[in-house]
């Protein structure tokens, strides 16, 4: 089991990679592939360390040093990432809620709170658009309104991020398989996206605490005994500290491979 677990942390940084390498192949910065990967693997899985996630940006500053990629538009890319995250994890957990969980919640909450997402949405896509791309804000914002303008684009990084975060359900769900605690996948992506969202905006380094009290609490509500719920939220912190060692091993890796500057470039 801890091997299909590696294995989903694996195939997570890949999506996330490819995604990335759309947006910066988008905004005409070309870098080598293998160099990304090592790179935002790393940053994904410090990440887990920091307040909102934030350690992320590190691979931005790495890329910097390196010559390969300016501030404003690699923070205008990660920028664009962070929104989509949120966007389908926000999205996930709605779903899941809703077509998982539901027999056990109110539907017209759920609704409630899906129409009213969608109007915010809205209004923020109208006001960003509106923005001129002259002045330093529309600078940074020109990645994110080529993905929106772009329904290929749009389309490209819009599945590889569901396809990202689907990979993170199941190394969760195969990390609480492994402790025989039995629950279907929508549960676990509701429980997955909502403990993410639940850990972000606490601002608590790691999320510690908050995680573990809000996956018990998951894990009691779909009817685990208090044993296996206490036993969920550990397996789950096993699952953050697995991916943090194999983003150390990444750094050594990186560290060890000679640059490959004649691959990256701005054209």
């Amino acid at each position: 089991m801890p091997c299909i677990v590696a294995f989903t942390i694996i195939i997570f940084w890949l999506f996330r990679t490819m995604r990335w390498f759309v947006l910066l192949k988008e905004s005409d910065i070309h870098i080598n592939f293998y160099r990304l990967y090592l790179i935002g693997s790393i940053s994904v899985a410090f990440a887990i360390l920091t307040p909102l996630q934030s350690g992320e940006a590190l691979k931005i500053e790495l890329l910097k040093k390196a010559g390969s990629l300016e501030r404003i538009p690699g923070y205008g890319i990660f920028m664009t990432e962070r929104i989509l995250d949120l966007l389908v994890v926000i999205l996930m957990a709605l779903f899941s809620l809703l077509f998982g969980v539901s027999k056990l919640m109110n539907k017209g909450t759920i609704l409630t709170v899906a129409v009213i997402l969608l109007i915010c949405l809205t209004i923020f896509f109208a006001i960003i658009q509106r923005i001129p791309s002259t002045n330093p804000v529309g600078l940074f914002l020109q990645p994110f309104n080529q993905c929106v303008r772009s329904g290929k684009i749009l389309t490209k990084v819009v599945l590889l991020t569901i396809g990202g975060w689907s990979f993170v359900v199941l190394g969760w769900y195969a990390s609480l398989c492994s402790i025989s605690i039995s629950i279907n996948l929508l549960d676990t992506a509701a429980m997955t996206a909502l403990t993410t969202l639940i850990g972000i905006f606490s601002l608590i380094p790691w999320s510690l605490g908050i995680s573990e009290v809000s996956i018990y609490s998951f894990l009691v509500y779909f009817k685990q005994n208090i044993t296996l719920a206490q036993a969920g939220a550990m397996i789950i912190r096993v699952y953050g500290i697995l991916t943090l060692i194999m983003g150390i091993a990444l750094f050594f890796v990186w560290k060890l491979t000679p640059p490959r500057r004649k691959d990256d470039g701005h054209n």
